[in-house]
């Protein structure tokens, strides 16, 4: 009987996860120079944070993004911001990340996707851009795995390499991100993933308490 009903638990917890968009960004019809792109897509137990640019970049015009300038510097504050938030009693395990990023000329070439866990010290995605060709990146982050808490991914260059090939990224240069599109189809800013509630242990234990009582009874 008892074992029965653990086994039901289990099966009902397991159920509760899914795989899904966990937080994605609206680019389409903003201008670029916008201060901040707002959360789309939110899963359940998980609230994002809108986009934003680091202390260091400037707004650029560029319909359908989040665009930058101020790329030359490689400081600390050159980056653009985006996370997301996980309710207490939930983690996120995270699949991919999905984006579309341009540069131009000028502007930065060799960049990397940073994490808050580790302190914005290893990229867990880098990318190149080409010139003025749009970059589409579907990045593998399952390594990222029982995220609780809040949580901040950041965009940086990682060296002064130009989209052109040379060396030196321009003031103006420019970097935007905006949906991903794989030649026919649209797909917001996002990652995908699973919401993870509070370990089966837990409600196993608060069962093996209303099992007790029944049986004193």
């Amino acid at each position: 009987m008892r074992t029965f009903a653990a086994a039901a638990v289990l099966a009902a917890v397991a159920g509760t996860a899914s795989a899904d968009v966990i937080t994605s960004w609206v680019n389409f019809g903003q201008p670029g120079d916008q201060a901040a792109s707002p959360v789309g897509t939110q899963a359940a137990n998980v609230t994002g944070t809108p986009m934003t640019r680091g202390a260091g970049l400037g707004a650029n015009a560029g319909g359908n993004s989040l665009n930058s300038n101020g790329w030359d510097t490689l400081d600390s504050t050159d980056y653009i911001s985006f996370g997301f938030t996980v309710d207490a009693g939930y983690s996120v395990d995270l699949d991919t990340l999905w984006f579309g990023s341009r540069s131009s000329n000028s502007g930065p070439g060799s960049l990397a996707v940073y994490w808050s866990g580790d302190g914005f010290s290893s990229p867990i995605f880098s990318f190149a851009q080409s010139g003025t060709a749009f970059t589409n990146s579907i990045a593998n982050v399952s390594a990222l795995s029982g995220l609780t808490g809040a949580n901040e991914f950041r965009i940086y260059a990682v060296d002064g390499t130009r989209a052109d090939g040379g060396q030196g990224i321009s003031s103006s240069g420019t970097f935007r991100v905006g949906d991903h599109n794989d030649g026919t189809n649209f797909t917001e800013f996002r990652f995908e993933g699973t919401v993870v509630p509070a370990p089966a242990s837990a409600a196993l234990l608060g069962l093996g308490g209303l099992v007790a009582v029944r049986r004193r009874r």
